[in-house]
């Protein structure tokens, strides 16, 4: 019932306010990773931010969350934040600490248009982070025009705010956020969001993108796999990936043969000698076969095939990361994506973004309203997506891996976050210099040498990979299918 009624939100939300940082002790940020020295890496998830990339914009909630005559308080990548509405009507953020003497801003009023108070000595600051007025003191206090609180630049598209995390001026948001939330005039597609929280680091709530275990494993008891076989087939080799304007990262559709015979058809079960038989009984393929006219009706009558940029997933099938920490997914009709902002070290907030072509009339565009929220968001993000929050939830993260070939991907995803991420290179790091290759990178290469498959070991040669759009299975390596 939480895709509806949202009680675990607020509640989640509460509690953020309700543990909002007071008293003598400031909090401590703990140190998550494996033991290292200052000048030797040894393992790559030890450069991974525990609380994620700052030079991004994020997206934060929706406009009609902020209220319009009192502040909100909001949480993320770590930070206090309060935010509330400008003079015409926008969006603002400031930090939830006075500079005056640590009152919570989020606590406070706001009293005049665009502004907002301290409860505490009333300090009040407009959106650009001045201070306007310092009620105790009256008009002549000096500290108006001498006290600044630190801002957040932020936007709202198609009435959904985004906020800059970074230092400096922010970067063109149009490198991070979806085309969609540009379309000018009357928008191509609809926009539907919601969101939820995941016990779990935000680069667990990421990594399990393209995994081999989706579809056929993890979620082989969601609605979405009973009804349809969907996602990666199943395969011992890992896939090729592509780099664009090191920002994309897209693990393209390969080696989805292995297992095929010849009529192009992969057996339901494959028998494991040491084990037997998986899945285990027959009763998911009973289930299939009640919905499967069902779900074909419904694809002839869908016929759209969704289209976006390369960057975002192009065409149906598109799979991809988008840094900060966005997956994306192309499903054809419409295009799924999932942006795991950091809240604390354990927490994410999960923002899903469901943009599907535009109906052409009122009537179209309620009923997919409707269908949404009826079905479509439990469907998907719920009773599908949360499987995979209650699967990185409980991993341990900061332990020792042994990598499979099926991991290529995921090496590069970790390459470009420690590697060629914004943080990194404005920090003026060297790409690599800080890293000897990990001994879980490391076997990793050897077993991918050992079966002879040609993927990407590096960044550059992932930014090379040219999409043939062809599935080359398995007849690149030289590895039979069956």
């Amino acid at each position: 019932m939480g895709a509806y009624f949202r009680f675990f939100e607020r509640r989640t939300e509460r509690q953020f306010a309700a543990d909002a940082t007071r008293g003598v002790i400031a909090p401590t940020i703990a140190a998550i990773g494996i033991p290292r020295s200052d000048d030797v890496v040894t393992d790559r998830r030890q450069l991974v931010p525990p609380l994620g990339l700052r030079e991004y914009w994020y997206p934060v909630l929706p406009a009609w969350r902020v209220p319009k005559k009192r502040p909100l308080y909001w949480r993320m990548l770590g930070e206090e934040l309060s935010l509330f509405r400008d003079r015409d009507g926008s969006i603002a953020a400031v930090g939830d600490v006075c500079p005056h003497r640590g009152g919570s801003m989020s606590r406070g009023s706001c009293f005049f248009p665009g502004t907002i108070s301290c409860p505490y000595h009333g300090a009040t600051f407009d959106a650009s982070g001045e201070c306007k007025a310092f009620l105790p003191e009256g008009p002549d206090s000096k500290m108006v025009g001498n006290l600044h609180i630190k801002t957040y630049p932020t936007r709202t598209l198609r009435g959904y705010v985004f906020v800059w995390m970074g230092a400096g001026e922010p970067e063109p948001i149009e490198h991070d956020v979806p085309p969609e939330f540009f379309e000018v005039g009357t928008p191509a597609t609809i926009l539907l969001t919601t969101y939820t929280y995941w016990q779990c680091n935000w680069i667990l709530a990421i990594e399990n993108q393209n995994d081999s275990h989706n579809g056929f494993y993890a979620h082989r008891n969601s609605l979405m796999q009973l009804t349809k076989r969907r996602g990666r087939a199943r395969s011992p080799l890992g896939p090729r990936s592509k780099l664009l304007l090191d920002r994309a990262l897209i693990p393209l559709m390969m080696n989805q043969t292995y297992y095929k015979d010849e009529t192009g058809a992969e057996p339901y079960q494959l028998h494991y000698p040491e084990v037997g038989a998986f899945p285990v009984g027959q009763w998911r393929r009973w289930v299939w076969a009640l919905f499967a006219p069902w779900y074909r009706l419904l694809n002839s009558a869908a016929r759209a095939s969704y289209a976006s940029s390369e960057e975002w997933g192009e065409s149906p099938g598109s799979s991809l990361w988008h840094l900060p920490s966005m997956v994306r997914v192309n499903f054809g009709q419409f295009a799924y994506t999932r942006a795991a902002v950091p809240v604390t070290e354990n927490i994410s907030r999960i923002v899903y973004f469901h943009h599907r072509p535009r109906a052409k009339t009122a009537i179209g565009r309620f009923f997919q309203v409707v269908w949404y929220y009826a079905y479509f968001n439990w469907w998907l993000h719920y009773n599908f997506s949360s499987q995979d929050g209650a699967i990185a939830s409980p991993c341990r993260y900061w332990t020792e891996e042994n990598l499979a070939p099926t991991d290529s991907h995921l090496v590069l995803l970790r390459k470009l976050i420690t590697e060629r991420s914004r943080d990194v290179l404005k920090r003026g790091n060297k790409p690599g210099t800080a890293v000897q290759t990990p001994g879980a990178e490391e076997k990793f290469y050897q077993e991918q040498r050992r079966l002879g498959i040609d993927v990407e070991n590096s960044l550059e040669e992932a930014a090379a990979v040219i999409d043939t759009g062809v599935d080359k299975g398995s007849v690149v390596f030289g590895i039979p299918t069956r």
